[in-house]
This record gives C-alpha cells, structure tokens and sequence, in this order.
C-alpha cells in the first residue's frame, strides 16, 4: 500500500478555512525538521490568500484515495519572484470523506440583514424574520457556501465579529419568487480582493437549528455533485 506520508514532488490541494477554495501546488522541498516548502498557488490569475501563522487543509492523492492534513505557514518569503511558503504538518492524514470546511464555489444573491443581539433564529417562522423582524442592509453576493459558513462579497468594509441576519436564495433562476433561506451569522475575517473592488467576508453561522444544518448539508452535496459531473464533461472524463 502506498504511504500516507507526505513526499517531495506530491501535488497537492490546498485551502483556508475560510475561503474553502482549492489551489493546486506542489511540494517542492522537505527539510530534515519535516518542514515543507511549496510555491503559493494561483488560481484564475488570483494568488491564494495565506498569511504567517494560518491553519490550512492540504489535500494530496495516492492510489488508494485521497489524504486531508491540517498545515501551520510557518513563512512566505519570495525568490526570483516567486512566492514561497514553508509549512509543518500539525494533524495526522485522515482518508478525505465530505467534511464540514468544505466550501463550494457558488454564486447565490445574499441580503445581509441587521441582527440584534438575542435574537433567536429557532423560534421564529420566516415570515417574521423577513417582514417585520430585520432591516436589510445590503444586497451582496457570495462567493462560496459550506455547511458551517459563507463567503460574502460586500461593497462594505465591517468590522470582525459584525453579526447579521442573512437570507439566501439558493436558487438564483426564480430568486424574485423563491422564498430565502436565513440564517444568523458573524465575520470570522474580511480581506480585500483587487480584482473585483469588493470586500470578501468570511462568515460563520450560528444559532442554526438541525433542520437547517441538515438542509445545507443536503444542498451542498447536490451542488457538489452536479459541479464535479460538469468538470469530468469538460475534461472530457
């Protein structure tokens, strides 16, 4: 059986746990304190966005499956104009199953609505929660959606730890007649993404009922399942 252990020349999946969006690299060096060395990846002329001391997923592939660690950025330093990072492996691999961090790349309208503190999302019906019981702030757009949180990006720069009410409309086609999904959630981190001019607000859910967590459960699998069938129709696999 070929090792789980992680070896020069791998290519490798990897992703923050905010922003659940895979770039391919490869391990380029190991050194004798087990620490690695790859290049930060970019992805649609959009380099990762990794800073020193960040936790991220690495995903690599043998032919028994694929592997998930957790890794520590222990460095980024630039040579020859390329950037680099170095990092040390701080979870033993688990075979890679759904897990909660992953976030699907999807485009859904977002309302950011304003949350009150104490507001009990489990006791209301929806018809409170849109009609009477929140004031809409801003209309946004996601960028990715797990099933423990969301990536909104935002004309506005919030503070961390902002809450909110937010609808989504999981299904953008017949969004003007479909009722939303809400949810309470609170800005884990914000960054700023040039290319667009927006705000990317990296959001976890709180208050969610089963029911609720069960339904993004569901949806997410769905979405990921239909995006893999067009990859391998393009790829032509």
């Amino acid at each position: 059986m070929p090792s789980k252990d992680i070896i020069v020349g791998d290519i490798v999946d990897v992703m923050t746990k905010d922003d659940g969006i895979p770039y391919r690299t490869k391990i380029e060096d190991i050194m004798p304190n087990d620490q690695m060395t790859a290049v930060v990846p970019t992805a649609g002329g959009e380099q990762m966005l990794v800073h020193y001391g960040d936790e991220i997923y690495m995903t690599y592939y043998r032919e028994t499956g694929k592997f998930t660690t957790r890794v520590k950025v222990l460095r980024l330093y630039s040579w020859d104009n390329i950037r680099y990072m170095t990092m040390v492996q701080i979870s033993e691999p688990e075979k890679d199953q759904r897990r909660l961090y992953f976030r699907l790349p999807v485009r859904l309208r977002a309302i950011l609505c304003e949350y009150v503190e104490g507001f009990d999302i489990s006791k209301k019906t929806l018809e409170h929660i849109v009609e009477a019981e929140v004031i809409a702030l801003e209309i946004a757009g996601t960028k990715d959606l797990s099933i423990t949180g969301v990536a909104i990006l935002s004309k506005n720069d919030y503070e961390q730890g902002t809450k909110f009410v937010v609808e989504l409309f999981m299904d953008e086609k017949a969004w003007e007649q479909a009722k939303p999904f809400v949810i309470c959630a609170e800005i884990m981190r914000t960054d700023f993404e040039k290319n667009n001019k927006l705000f990317r607000l990296g959001m976890q859910f709180f208050g969610q009922t089963h029911n609720m967590s069960e339904f993004l459960a569901k949806y997410v699998l769905t979405q990921q399942q239909k995006q893999l069938r067009q990859k391998r129709l393009v790829e032509g696999e």
